[in-house]
């Protein structure tokens, strides 16, 4: 049972005082009483809202039910059968043989001679290790030339320099890459590149040079950029989230628009639409959107549009644990029953049917009475203003019924303000926002991350 509190307002009669009260009065303190009566509401965590599970407080001694919307497997622990193990494995073409000189003299169990037996191949070892001294820096100069012309003097300097080679001396593409791949992908602070670059690879380089650096491939990444964005606006499904970061003690805000193959993470003031607008001027006009429900994401052009249900079940969590009442598990049961079946090998016609039928459940649990101002009142609203975007992955396997991609995408960003704090600059956030969607777009299509970093920086096509 919930408890019940009196709000502060309102004056608690003592018994001397109540004793003095007519019929008439002692009805109207009880019904004054009644109305001033507020229901204390348990407290939102990561199981029940959107809290992250870093943020909130946990009593040891108060600790709640398993409300988790990952439910137990009835698998044992550790591999599966038929799962295919990687192992390290033994190279047929090793780079060095070391061969160990055999010793003895005579048989260890008869004392027989051994001098004149040929020894033969008994076992292979082999060691996997890094060669530091080959991997380490080097410098290379272009040398250009000139031609004074004997009839006037002039000087023909022919300065047909290789692309990238900029001034009297530069960092190369390797280091550029390395210095990108080592900041977004790895989240390393600037001191600890330095650091690293120092002791494994002999190069000295100031804290500065590494924003200079990622200043740099953030400018070289352009015209992928572009790419991606061109890519999912002309998609058959995008899914958008945002989180706020820090930028020198401002907030702003990180969103990410991404898909199977794409991810696009772009850096803003704002958290409204004009943001989905400027990023995105055709719309997404063949493409399902999924996201949480935002306010933001009200006047979206697109085909349509799916609520994360992973939102919802959490919203209905609380619901449940505030009011605890038949309707709230009946819509949260309706949900649950949907994700299941959308796993299921159905035809499209099959599909259309099932999702009709889904829309007609909740409607009927839509209009079932709710007490006024209660929270179960407030989600059933919510999802009356929703309904059409609520079991929309029904229709299309390829449509899921949580925005998970999209909260993968963010945590990436979520990490490197763990490690780094805040953006000292929008800047430095812009150029961490165009680096990892080339990170992230590389990893989605099976490329090598830091091979697309380095083509990218060279002037190369990557995607």
């Amino acid at each position: 049972m919930k408890k019940d509190k009196i709000k502060y307002n309102f004056t608690v009669k003592s018994t001397e005082e109540l004793d003095k009260l007519s019929h008439e009065e002692l009805l109207k303190y009880v019904k004054d009483l009644q109305d001033n009566l507020t229901q204390e509401k348990p407290p939102k965590n990561s199981n029940n809202s959107s809290i992250p599970p870093s943020v909130e407080i946990v009593d040891p001694k108060k600790k709640g039910k398993n409300q988790s919307l990952r439910k137990k497997s009835d698998k044992s622990a550790g591999g599966q059968k038929g799962r295919v193990g990687t192992t390290l494995k033994q190279s047929d073409t090793p780079d060095e043989i070391e061969k160990i000189p055999f010793e003895i003299e005579h048989c260890k169990k008869c004392g027989e001679s051994l001098t004149d037996e040929v020894a033969k191949l008994k076992e292979k070892r082999q060691v996997l290790d890094i060669k530091l001294s080959s991997i380490n820096s080097k410098i290379k100069e272009y040398q250009s030339f000139s031609k004074i012309c004997p009839a006037c003097g002039y000087d023909n300097h022919d300065n047909s320099f290789a692309k990238g080679v900029t001034s009297n001396i530069s960092y190369g593409s390797n280091i550029t890459a390395m210095v990108s791949y080592l900041s977004v992908s790895q989240y390393m602070a600037h001191k600890r590149i330095v650091s690293l670059l120092s002791d494994l690879f002999n190069v000295n380089i100031a804290e500065g040079t590494i924003n200079s650096l990622l200043k740099k491939a953030s400018k070289l990444s352009n015209s992928e950029i572009q790419k991606i964005t061109t890519a999912l606006e002309s998609a058959s499904l995008v899914g958008i989230d945002e989180t706020g970061c820090k930028i020198d003690a401002s907030k702003h805000w990180h969103w990410t628009f991404q898909n199977s193959a794409n991810t696009l993470v772009v850096v803003n003031k704002s958290r409204g639409t004009k943001v989905i607008n400027n990023t995105f001027a055709n719309g997404f006009k063949n493409a399902c959107v999924v996201h949480d429900n935002y306010s933001s994401y009200s006047s979206l052009e697109c085909k349509s549009e799916q609520l994360c249900l992973a939102h919802k079940l959490r919203d209905l969590n609380y619901v449940i644990d505030c009011d605890d009442t038949k309707l709230s598990k009946g819509i949260k049961q309706l949900l649950k029953e949907a994700i299941r079946d959308d796993k299921k090998e159905l035809t499209q016609e099959q599909r259309v049917m099932l999702k009709a039928q889904y829309d007609k459940s909740l409607k009927h649990l839509l209009s079932m009475p709710t007490l006024l101002k209660s929270e179960t009142e407030k989600q059933v609203n919510s999802f009356k203003k929703a309904q059409d975007k609520i079991f929309t992955f029904l229709l299309d396997e390829n449509i899921p019924p949580d925005n998970n991609g999209s909260e993968r995408a963010i945590r990436n960003i979520k990490v490197k303000q763990k490690v780094s704090g805040q953006f000292k600059s929008f800047e430095g956030a812009v150029y961490y926002s165009n680096i990892r969607s080339i990170v992230d777009t590389s990893r989605k299509r099976g490329l090598n991350e830091f091979e697309s970093l380095t083509r990218m920086i060279e002037g190369y096509s990557v995607f």
